[in-house]
């Protein structure tokens, strides 16, 4: 699958909910802790290669991504998938060399808009953001800049300027710049 997502800084994150609450349907409130790992021929290349493991709602969801930025907006091809046991596949991990190098914990609430989700989060030592996603069953470069640019209008419409998007991923603005 092909996620498109954007994540801009915000100020005032109550003003913020109330303007996407106008519009989007609440779908719930999250409390995400992440760890983000890498194996041992991995670890000089910090950001490009690895996964994540998320801890969300009692489940344990691994994700590994292909990422690219355009202008902000991340054009991701992910894979997605639950594991039933995570102390199990930690300890398999653990055992064939994978170490966990970075937490984020993200707390915040979800809403959902014609196929768009949209968080408002607070992520440890960061700060408030908006995040604005679509996932795409295509990579279809047409289609990918019409996402991109409903994804800029839905940050507007939310009361969040285009200047305050971030264009630098999470692990870049805990850990510094990914070499």
């Amino acid at each position: 699958m092909t996620e498109i997502e954007l994540k801009a800084r915000i100020a005032d994150p109550k003003a913020v909910e109330a303007r996407v609450a106008a519009f989007a349907r609440f779908v719930r409130a999250f409390d995400k802790l992440d760890s983000y790992w890498h194996g041992p021929d991995w670890r000089f290349s910090r950001g490009t290669k690895g996964f994540r493991l998320r801890n969300d709602a009692g489940k344990a969801i691994i994700t590994y991504k292909l990422k690219r930025n355009e202008g902000g907006i991340e054009i991701n091809k992910e894979t997605e998938f639950e594991v039933s046991d995570k102390e199990a596949f930690k300890g398999l991990i653990e055992r064939v060399g994978c170490e966990s190098f970075y937490e984020k914990r993200k707390t915040g609430v979800m809403y959902e808009y014609q196929g768009y989700t949209i968080e408002i989060a607070e992520v440890g030592g960061l700060g408030s953001f908006l995040e604005i996603e679509r996932v795409l069953d295509t990579e279809d470069p047409g289609v990918i800049a019409i996402v991109q640019g409903e994804l800029k209008a839905l940050l507007v419409r939310s009361g969040v300027p285009e200047s305050d998007i971030e264009g630098r991923s999470y692990a870049e603005l805990i850990l510094g710049p990914i070499r």
